[in-house]
């Protein structure tokens, strides 16, 4: 889990090629290790069956990919659009084929809390301690300047600050479901710890929301006493510094208002790129008109490949087609998750979407360019449309011959 996600990562910025190369067969040769998984598995355990359950999320999503695909023959940018469709689609496939190999293991060994808890929380435990170490020593590969050199973002020319932000977010979630359940304590409050590092070293404002949120979520639910008062005590502390530090940074709220320069260029396509192609789009993650560079020009802000909000990406990219499909996708996503039985799947799930949902205003997100949150959006709906039952063994009846 930890190579899959670092696969999405700008592993080598100054050579395009060669990251392009290393992200592409990285993330197939992971896709073929979890699918010799899934066969030894299916192997080794001939008595647990995993079948399907509550498929509306999964066939929304796959009209999704073929509405992306039809798309291709009229996007602005075909080889772009057929590009990204691709990793997308490769990503679903990674995604169905991993989680069946967790699905085995929690059937197998009647896990009470689901491994990709335990999974997940140290896969995002390893990447903090490397870009903490990182910018550490390195910190203008690590380190990306803002505000005319004033503010210091982790995640350099790697990721994007605000996707390693969401990143951390998934590790915490995941974390506290252990803690919430009595499991491995110790270890996931120095997790938890070093991770919380590399989220406020990112200065995501979304992502300290989501954090904030998160943890509220797990005060509540908490019976540790001491947890709660210690928790509030720190929160009064230190929680208007980084609305100062991080939130506000240099002092300029018509920044934050405008999603620093972002609303109005989401202004711009919905005002004017949207009306050229209402119905259908332009094309799967296409936005602009097929020039050279493949940008949309705003009138009142910068250029850009990508909007920075997965929901006016799907405007843009698939028109009001792309918005019923993903719109019914997420609806159906919310119901599944509303309707199961199990209650901690479902608070790890709230913990995951509400993250993803967030982030996905301001960045990539679930629908957007190929990244992780896509791979973490897949988790989610996973979680209540594959089941496993465990047959019985039948053991020979063995006789005693003394």
């Amino acid at each position: 889990m930890a190579i899959r996600i670092a696969m999405y990562y700008a592993l080598f910025p100054e050579n395009i090629a060669l990251t392009r190369v290393i992200k592409i067969g990285g993330r197939f040769l992971l896709t073929g290790v979890a699918l010799g998984m899934l066969l030894k598995f299916k192997n080794i355990w001939k008595n647990v069956e995993i079948s399907y359950m509550m498929i509306i999320p999964i066939l929304f999503y796959c009209l999704y990919l073929f509405a992306g695909l039809l798309s291709v023959t009229w996007s602005t940018n075909p080889g772009f659009s057929l590009l990204q469709l691709a990793m997308t689609f490769e990503t679903f496939i990674f995604s169905i084929i991993f989680f069946r190999v967790l699905t085995f293991y929690d059937a197998v060994f009647d896990r009470k809390i689901p491994v990709i808890a335990s999974l997940l929380s140290r896969a995002v435990f390893i990447h903090s301690i490397w870009f903490i170490i990182g910018a550490i020593f390195d910190p203008d590969f690590y380190f990306r300047t803002t505000h005319g050199g004033t503010v210091a973002r982790l995640g350099g020319l790697i990721i994007n600050p605000n996707e390693l932000g969401l990143l951390a977010n998934i590790g915490i979630g995941a974390a506290y479901m252990e803690i919430l359940n009595d499991k491995n304590q110790k270890f996931q409050a120095l997790n938890i710890s070093v991770t919380v590092v590399m989220l406020l070293m990112t200065q995501s404002r979304g992502s300290l929301f989501c954090f904030l949120f998160i943890s509220s979520i797990y005060l509540l639910l908490t019976k540790n006493y001491y947890v709660k008062v210690g928790a509030v005590a720190v929160a009064i502390l230190v929680v208007p510094i980084l609305i100062q530090k991080i939130v506000l940074k240099d002092g300029n709220f018509e920044e934050v208002a405008s999603f620093t320069g972002r609303k109005e260029f989401w202004e711009d396509l919905i005002n004017e790129g949207f009306p050229d192609h209402p119905l259908i789009g332009r094309g799967f993650m296409s936005i602009a008109e097929n020039t050279w560079y493949n940008k949309y020009q705003s009138t009142h802000s910068y250029a850009a490949s990508m909007c920075h909000n997965t929901y006016v990406e799907v405007i843009t990219n698939l028109g009001l087609l792309g918005v019923f499909i993903c719109g019914m996708q997420v609806l159906w996503t919310m119901v599944a998750i509303f309707l199961s039985k199990n209650p901690i799947l479902r608070l790890m799930a709230l913990f995951m979407l509400f993250t993803l949902l967030i982030n996905s205003i301001t960045e990539f997100g679930i629908f957007g360019h190929n990244n992780y949150a896509i791979m973490f959006y897949h988790f989610v709906f996973l979680f209540f449309t594959l089941k496993y039952t465990k047959r019985q063994v039948e053991v020979p009846e063995l006789i005693n011959t003394t």
